[in-house]
């Protein structure tokens, strides 16, 4: 009831216009849509051709002559509009209508946001460019797929998120590692293929905020708050295949990444992972055969804007990696020692040194699992030691990226 009430006012105040009929545009899901017959607007009201708008939001339409009535039939609705009523019929109902169903050349005419209402979609008026968005899947799904554009390089494909309605995107750095040109699909399917400056970069945490000559953009809100079982979705273009939407929930995340199992694959690199809210939580990074990882949002937005680099120069970037950093220890009741760190990018492997004191001789860590001296990132720990009774161990680590070795990081102390 208290639906139908909501509705009905939404009914009563419909669509104020200040333009002409001939200049409305009509997107559903951000696809225009053609008409044989154009809209026109009566009363402030929008009508449109019924089968036109009808058909496009999934309903079977019939013309019953006898009664000059409109039937359109879907799963979840039963919709009835008589010429020139000012009631109608919804799944069995009686309803107003303050913009009756009309005939007009030949076509049946019917009010644009009582349909589309009633349809269970969203409807809104930009009068800047004079259109009528509709959007049959929910306005979270909506919100989610406008955040997200399709990015392709010279050198590869994958995603980016808006994060700014002035043309502040972001993605990963791989996505345009040594990329010398650069487009943007947007959801509604305009290209953008003019000036891109790269205004911050973090490479080795896999980050990238570009900028282009872009406004009115519709970036989602932003949330840092998540829990361990938190529904999410991804949202990228796995394999070139725009607004792809996949569902999971949060297994695990640290300051590094979010997992979940909402799938990515290649292609969503760069992608939103957004929470049950349609909130922005993190930018889809990277994956291995169990888990999907995310760089979480507060990561993204802590990358300085201090650059102003023409992306065409990127095919002469290269970044040293630095030393890695935020070394971290956990002590279980198994008695190790485990260790981890923030990954770096591109790292081959990494060396692990330790030595009996602070200002002691470092000595290369054997790893037991690989019979050689190299070791990898991995979560929740990158490994484990058991460090010996009533002694200190002191360790640091290295990066290898292309063969070379990055700076130390800190030293940390290990005991038993």
């Amino acid at each position: 009831m208290l639906k139908s009430i909501l509705l009905f006012l939404l009914l009563c105040t419909g669509f104020l216009f200040s333009v002409e009929a001939a200049s409305i545009r009509i997107t559903l899901d951000d696809n225009e849509i053609s008409f044989d017959e154009a809209p026109f607007i009566e009363n402030d009201r929008v009508l449109v051709p019924v089968r036109g708008i009808l058909e496009s939001l999934g309903y079977t339409v019939h013309w019953q002559e006898h009664t000059q009535t409109v039937l359109a039939l879907s799963e979840t609705a039963t919709i009835s509009l008589q010429i020139n009523s000012n009631t109608a019929t919804v799944n069995g109902n009686r309803v107003s209508v303050d913009a009756p169903a009309q005939i007009k050349n030949g076509r049946t005419f019917v009010p644009l946001r009582f349909l589309a209402e009633y349809s269970g979609a969203e409807v809104n008026w930009d009068g800047s460019s004079s259109t009528v968005s509709i959007y049959a899947t929910s306005a979270k799904e909506s919100n989610m797929k406008r955040s997200v554009v399709y990015v392709q390089t010279n050198k590869v494909q994958g995603s980016g998120i808006l994060l700014s309605s002035d043309g502040l995107i972001a993605t990963n750095y791989h996505v345009i590692e040594n990329a010398s040109t650069i487009q943007f699909v947007f959801s509604d399917g305009t290209i953008y293929q003019g000036e891109t400056t790269v205004v911050g970069l973090k490479p080795e945490s896999d980050i990238a905020l570009l900028r282009i000559n872009k406004n009115d953009l519709k970036p989602a809100p932003v949330s840092e708050s998540y829990s361990i079982g938190d529904t999410v979705s991804a949202v990228g273009a796995p394999y070139g295949n725009r607004n792809t939407i996949t569902t999971g929930v949060i297994r695990a995340y640290d300051r590094d990444y979010i997992y979940s199992t909402a799938v990515i694959l290649q292609g969503s690199s760069g992608g939103g992972l957004f929470d049950a809210n349609g909130k922005l939580i993190g930018m889809t990074s990277a994956y291995t055969d169990e888990e999907y990882l995310s760089i979480p949002i507060s990561q993204v937005l802590q990358v300085p804007q201090t650059l102003s680099v023409p992306l065409s120069q990127m095919k002469n970037y290269f970044y040293t990696p630095p030393a890695p950093q935020n070394l971290r220890v956990s002590t279980e009741d198994d008695g190790y020692t485990y260790v981890s760190w923030s990954p770096i990018y591109g790292a081959d492997y990494y060396n692990v040194y330790t030595t009996s004191s602070p200002d002691g001789k470092l000595t290369p860590m054997k790893n037991p699992n690989k019979g050689n001296q190299k070791w990898y990132w991995g979560y929740p720990y990158c490994f484990g030691i058991l460090p010996p009774a009533e002694q200190a161990i002191y360790l640091q680590v290295s990066a290898v990226v292309d063969g070379q070795e990055t700076p130390l990081s800190q030293m940390i102390k290990l005991t038993q």
